[in-house]
């Protein structure tokens, strides 16, 4: 797990002084008697000998009735506060987190060496000891290196007419309205772009009208270019991937510039001649992205090791003092190559397979000394907390100029989670201690205390276009679920993020942050001893979902920033993995239904859509649900909201699904005796509820049950006979035979969907994968084949085109 230390300042504590009234110790006109220390609502108080008070400035995130903290906690008293502060476990951060910029780059070698031997003292096991040839630079090879995807045309592109969109056009799920996010596939209302994982290659396919179906291109990736991922802005298809090149760390560098992330921007306007606009590259694996409009901003995450058992300890080889001239520090700053298209000669210098192209390519670091913003922790610090020394770079592509240099901002750090809205970028990252800590003098934290377990570095990025300028950083207890756990209020810009944590109890926690990430509100202890299962803000609302044995629908007002609060809560078996809004009163829920097994444990069991009534927040309803397949059943969807494809014109849902149907049997508890795989079309209305409309599979089972009576025959053998042996001196010896196994599917008695169930996974490149819609038409896709059904026609299938 890597954790992150780029955290910047976190506002400052305060000194507060006040004078005692010789009645008594009198705080905001309560007499609290000769108490020595106390809370005051806001914080933490003690008595001195000469009557004055002095307090801890928290941030007052709980005000309320003065309390003494002489006396033994009772009911009433809430003591975790003090029982932190006397406690011996509790440790105080040392280090400031405030955001600095190297002065220069004389500055920043000082400054990373001090931190790596530092670093390496306090986790001597972590450092490499791997002494190899230097890296493969951009200069040194790349110019003939570089892996542009290749195109291939079919017999439909070689006229392809102009096209004709569809009005109503299917989009991938966002979470929020105008941040884009990468998919598998994309569409322009007439043609359809899929990377298909099998070939490796992205096919385009005409789309729009169905009758015309067919692949009209090819572009095939390169093999070293992993999971790539799509957009589509105007007439520009964007490939991002990440890429493994084999170079490696080297000695002296340590730096690894084997992982590289991969920026393609193709020119779609004209499909007969596809175009490369641009071609980018940086060190780092791809760890986010999203584009707004035009701009794409990419985050990649870098490493760096350091061979410190090279230069000490018992296994030293290397005097120590050649570290100082051995490290470089230019030699682990994150580098970019650019090729981007130019009509000027003098600028063409990227040739492939010995031909000149009509390129220019630029290599150079991602920024200068002066401008890579980083925290660095001191000795001490670093003995606490355990994490990997890494660089964070943003890239900021605009895509419709191909001449535009790419922007990077660097940052020492990481990437957990990420939060884009239209103009602030939220980077979240894992702070893991194995003991309790509070803040550094000179640090405003939004929490007196932080518990050991997880808690998250939150960093907040101001964006507008291609410019980006550092706005705030913060730390919160325990961890988001994922980014959907996050959101900013696009009309105040506040932050709201909920987290869950299992100590000193498993709940989840809410916080509502102010544009500079101080605090406003808190609702803690929600579903305590529940699984934190997925949440939602909608306006001034949040649903939350926990989960143990039944699943509590929490419906929570945010309206009151500073005192946000539960005001309902609906408890149905089950959970939802995903929510999303129906309409302003109507929620659909997606997730697993559960069942309690034969040991007394709770299991997922079929897929469940729910809609739940929210008109009355205090009484969430489940207006409707509808449970899908047996337990093993699954959706991608469930755990990748970008595949929801919601058609809200018609109140209609397709969702991808493999539903298994279990035989019960108490014998074999996990054997089904019958799977589907393909797209289920549900109609979902606050009317008639959730219904199943249709099933379409692109899996061709015929035939099976000749496959299975093959197979079978390796078991029709009479086992039932004796063995017997002869012993020496008379008689013989007789044994009952060993029973093969046979499995249940070879049975007479077994139907034939038990053995296309065991045998499902064969046909994993039928499975469809991605749905669209383009008007009428329904577009499922697998590896092996796109088809067209059409909607009004009870999904009939309007035309099939495989990808091959």
């Amino acid at each position: 797990m890597k954790h992150t230390f780029y955290i910047p300042a976190l506002i400052a504590f305060g000194i507060m002084v006040s004078q005692v009234q010789a009645a008594g110790l009198m705080v905001n006109g309560v007499d609290l008697g000769s108490c020595k220390s106390y809370f005051d609502g806001c914080n933490t108080c003690s008595v001195m000998e000469n009557g004055q008070s002095v307090c801890t400035k928290m941030a007052c995130f709980a005000a309320g009735t003065p309390k003494c903290l002489d006396t033994p906690a009772t009911s009433e008293t809430d003591t975790q506060l003090t029982d932190m502060e006397n406690s011996k476990s509790v440790k105080d951060l040392t280090t400031d987190f405030k955001l600095k910029t190297f002065n220069s780059c004389a500055n920043m070698e000082s400054v990373m060496k001090n931190f790596i031997k530092d670093y390496y003292k306090a986790h001597p096991y972590n450092g490499g000891g791997y002494r190899g040839g230097g890296p493969i630079m951009f200069e040194q090879g790349m110019m003939d290196k570089v892996a542009v995807p290749s195109v291939t045309s079919s017999d439909a592109a070689q006229n392809i007419s102009a096209p004709i969109s569809a009005t109503d056009i299917s989009n991938t799920n966002l979470q929020v309205a105008g941040v884009d996010e990468s998919e598998l596939i994309k569409t322009d209302g007439t043609n359809v772009y899929f990377y298909n994982s099998k070939d490796h290659t992205i096919y385009v396919a005409k789309a729009f009208p169905a009758t015309e179906l067919s692949i009209i291109k090819k572009i095939k990736i390169p093999s070293s270019f992993a999971d790539p991922k799509l957009f589509l802005s105007g007439k520009k298809l964007v490939i991002l991937s990440t890429k493994y090149n084999n170079t490696d760390y080297g000695f002296r560098y340590w730096f690894n510039r084997q992982v590289k992330t991969v920026v393609v921007v193709y020119d779609i306007s004209d499909l007969n001649n596809l175009r490369i606009d641009r071609y980018y590259e940086t060190d780092g694996n791809m760890s986010e992205s999203r584009m707004i409009g035009k701009y794409l901003y990419i985050l990649s995450n870098s490493s760096f090791s350091f061979p410190y058992n090279i230069y000490y300890g018992p296994e030293a080889t290397l005097d120590e003092s050649k570290f100082d001239t051995d490290f470089i520090g230019s030699t682990i700053k994150p580098q970019k190559i650019e090729l981007r298209k130019t009509n000027v000669d003098s600028e063409k210098n990227f040739s492939q397979k010995g031909k000149l192209l009509p390129y220019n390519l630029t290599q150079k670091d991602n920024a200068i000394c002066s401008d890579i913003e980083y925290v660095l922790p001191d000795t001490e610090t670093m003995k606490k907390f355990d994490f990997t020394p890494s660089l964070v770079t943003l890239s900021i592509i605009d895509t419709s100029d191909a001449t535009k240099e790419t922007k990077t901002k660097v940052l020492f750090g990481d990437v957990n989670q990420v939060h884009m809205s239209l103009s602030s970028l939220y980077i979240t990252s894992n702070l893991y201690t194995s003991y309790d800590f509070r803040c550094a003098p000179g640090m405003y934290c939004i929490m007196p205390y932080y518990y050991q377990g997880q808690n998250t570095l939150i960093h907040k990025l101001a964006i507008k276009d291609d410019m980006t300028s550092y706005t705030a950083s913060t730390i919160v207890p325990g961890s988001p679920l994922n980014q959907y756990s996050m959101d900013e209020d696009s009309t105040i810009g506040n932050f709201r993020i909920v987290t869950s944590h299992s100590y000193p109890n498993q709940s989840s926690e809410l916080f509502v942050l102010d544009p500079r990430l101080q605090i406003l509100g808190k609702l803690s202890d929600i579903g305590k001893d529940e699984n934190f299962q997925s949440s939602r803000f909608i306006g001034n609302r949040l649903y939350l979902v926990t989960f143990k044995q039944i699943d509590p629908l929490f419906t929570i007002d945010l309206s009151d920033v500073k005192n946000p609060k539960i005001l309902g809560e609906l408890k149905i078996p089950g959970y939802s993995t995903y929510l999303h809004p129906y309409d302003a009163t109507h929620l659909i829920g997606i997730g697993y239904d559960t069942k309690t097994n034969q040991w007394g444990g709770t299991q997922n069991a079929g897929v469940k859509i729910d809609l739940y009534d929210v008109a009355d927040v205090a009484n969430p309803k489940q207006l409707s649900t509808l449970t899908l397949g047996d337990a093993g059943s699954s959706s991608e969807v469930l755990q990748n909201p970008r595949l929801f494809t919601w058609y809200a014109k018609k109140n209609l849902l397709f969702m991808p699904a493999t539903l298994m149907t279990n035989a019960n049997d108490v014998n074999e508890p996990y054997r089904n005796k019958n799977a589907w795989q393909g797209t289920i079309a549900l109609s979902i209305t606050t009317g008639s509820g959730v219904r199943e409309e249709a099933r379409i599979t692109h899996i061709d089972s015929s035939g099976m049950e000749t496959k299975r009576t093959e197979e079978c025959k390796q078991y029709a053998k009479d086992y039932s006979k004796p063995i017997c042996r002869k012993i020496i001196g008379g008689g013989e010896y007789c044994t009952n035979p060993s029973q093969m196994y046979v499995p249940s599917y070879c049975y007479i008695d077994s139907p034939i969907g038990e053995y296309f169930a065991n045998q499902l996974w064969n046909f994993s490149n039928d499975f469809i994968v991605r749905n669209l819609y383009l008007d009428n038409t329904l577009i499922t896709v697998s590896n092996n084949a796109i088809q067209a059904n059409d909607i009004a026609q009870d999904y009939s299938k309007i035309g099939k085109v495989e990808m091959k």
